[in-house]
């Protein structure tokens, strides 16, 4: 139903990002053409154990927590919610179906899904969007199938509606991440290039990858900044916070130095046989993305000759590691940059405090990117959101809410 905010005056949505650490929230609001200005912007930790594979654990304590964020931060106000999933959980496919009318498939959408999704079609929230037809065949269209855990799905929708949110929309995390890089980054560029976006979070790295614009595939690996710390903490012999406070001061850069300080050394030593390990499975996912690509068997729509991987960007609260991109750079033979989502004349950031804008940017990207979702598109007359349901967005077309 809808709530008294649709009836007494215009909704206050922010962008929520439930992390296994930590919690992160934006409100954004439009200041121009294809220009919005960050309003506020708050983190606090997740409480712990209470995420876990992408699911919420334990809501009331997150949903309490939530709420006592967004009170510090002003935000109190707020009335609803755009939040995101991710995980190895999470199935993204292409496909090519028979032309039929967006009714008629979302009444099969389950029995053709099948058809590409290996997971439990029963235990899954399935959603789709029609991207056009084949060329060359008209008498088929392309389709981007999502398919998530229902227990993922309403873990976010229930933890929401405790901390008193209506859910606007639950986005996915890699579309999340491509469009506020793509579409609002100001970087035209990166559209004629196939990209690895690399979101390193504290217990998984998803590797995106996007070619000329269009989502390609998403691969999880279940490595990334707990790692590094845990890395830490066994050579030192030290406690969890300790090891945290020194991962810190890390500066991966300086493996690359033959005059290096001794102490620094040895702390980057600890660390480089996991990141090691993480670009390995790096190197792994882009060459089967080339495999794919190669034998056919992953065909992206409108994209009929995709480019290798050419450059890698890096976000998530590990990007802030220092040296860690002249590091990857080295081991991997391509580019590496660390994307800070406000180095971008299309978000103006005024009224936050620079040191936390500049200490935490690297973790911001996806709050940011879904705080401005329901900001990109026209005002239409719809019905209140249905609360199962996933919102897919391609990045030249507006974005389609279907219930699931």
């Amino acid at each position: 139903m809808l709530g008294l905010s649709n009836i007494l005056g215009k909704e206050t949505i922010v962008g929520i990002d439930i992390g296994s650490r930590w919690m992160k929230v934006a409100l954004a609001e439009v200041a121009g053409e294809d220009c919005w200005k960050i309003t506020n912007i708050a983190v606090a930790p997740t409480p712990e154990g209470c995420v876990k594979d992408g699911n919420v654990i334990d809501k009331q304590a997150v949903a309490a927590a939530l709420r006592e964020l967004l009170y510090k931060a002003n935000l109190g106000h707020a009335t609803g919610a755009v939040a995101a999933i991710s995980g190895a959980g999470v199935i993204v496919r292409h496909a090519k179906m028979p032309r039929i009318t967006e009714a008629s498939l979302r009444k099969s959408i389950r029995y053709e899904a099948a058809k590409y999704i290996s997971s439990s079609i029963d235990d899954s929230v399935i959603e789709f969007e029609i991207l056009g037809p084949v060329d060359g065949a008209p008498d088929k269209m392309n389709v981007t199938l999502v398919a998530a855990p229902k227990e993922m799905v309403n873990s976010r929708l229930e933890t929401l509606d405790l901390a008193g949110l209506d859910t606007i929309a639950i986005d996915v995390e890699a579309f999340a991440l491509q469009r506020v890089l793509l579409e609002h980054g100001g970087r035209p560029s990166l559209l004629e290039e196939t990209i690895a976006i690399l979101d390193i979070g504290a217990v998984k790295t998803d590797v995106n990858i996007v070619a000329s614009g269009q989502f390609a595939l998403t691969r999880n690996i279940p490595i990334a900044g707990d790692n590094f710390t845990n890395a830490i903490k066994v050579a030192r012999k030290c406690e969890w916070d300790e090891a945290e406070k020194l991962k810190k001061t890390v500066d991966m850069g300086v493996l690359l130095k033959a005059d290096s300080d001794p102490e620094s050394l040895a702390l980057a030593k600890i660390v480089q046989p996991v990141l090691d390990e993480l670009l390995r499975e790096v190197r792994r996912s882009t060459n089967y993305y080339h495999t794919q690509i190669g034998e056919k068997a992953l065909q992206i729509p409108g994209v009929e000759e995709p480019l290798e991987v050419s450059r890698l960007v890096v976000t998530g609260g590990s990007g802030l590691l220092q040296g860690i991109d002249k590091y990857m750079s080295a081991r991997l033979g391509s580019p590496v940059e660390v994307w800070n989502v406000f180095d971008n004349s299309a978000f103006l950031t005024g009224s936050l405090s620079t040191d936390f804008v500049e200490s935490n940017h690297a973790v911001l990207a996806l709050c940011v990117s879904l705080a401005i979702k329901e900001l990109t598109v026209k005002p239409v007359v719809k019905k209140a959101p249905d609360k199962t349901r996933l919102t897919l967005k391609t990045h030249d077309e507006e974005p389609i809410s279907k219930a699931a």
